[in-house]
């Protein structure tokens, strides 16, 4: 294995990362806003909002990160 071929499949796992991050902060964003709104009835101003979908992706990309073998 050449060591271009090494940087380009961390390249790769790198931008899939932060393509799951992206996905989960979005989806997360929306689902906390409802599951909040609808358990607690009050609305969730942006920033604490962004905080936790943030933390949560980073939390769940971190996971996948440490349990991933290949």
């Amino acid at each position: 294995m050449d060591y271009k071929d090494i940087n380009k499949q961390a390249w790769e796992k790198i931008i899939e990362e932060v393509i799951v991050g992206i996905v989960l902060f979005i989806g997360l964003v929306s689902l906390l806003y409802s599951w909040i709104d609808s358990l607690f009835g009050v609305i969730v101003g942006i920033p604490i909002l962004t905080f936790l979908g943030i933390l949560a992706s980073f939390i769940v990309v971190y996971a996948i990160r440490v349990f991933d073998k290949g």
